[in-house]
C-alpha cells in the first residue's frame, strides 16, 4: 500500500481538536519546522483537512436548521 493512499476514520469533534492541537504544540516549539518542507506541507495540508471536515460538518447542521419551521407557541 502506498503512503499517499486516502483513508477514511471517523473522529469526534474533540478528538479532531486534540490531534490539532497536540500538532500545532509541537510544531510551535519546534525550531527546525520549515513550512516549504515535505514535512512542513504534510503538517499544513492535515490541519486543512481537519479544519475544513469541521466547517463542512457545522454548515451542514446550519443548512438543516434553517430549514427548520419556526416554533409559534
Amino acid at each position: 500500500m502506498a503512503l499517499n493512499t486516502p483513508h477514511k476514520v471517523t473522529l469526534t469533534e474533540a478528538q479532531i481538536s486534540t490531534i490539532l492541537w497536540t500538532m500545532e504544540g509541537y510544531v510551535q516549539g519546534n525550531a527546525d519546522f520549515d513550512e516549504d518542507s515535505n514535512y512542513g506541507k504534510d503538517v499544513n495540508e492535515i490541519f486543512e483537512i481537519f479544519e475544513t471536515t469541521v466547517d463542512r460538518h457545522y454548515n451542514k447542521v446550519e443548512k438543516a436548521q434553517s430549514k427548520q419551521p419556526d416554533m409559534e407557541w
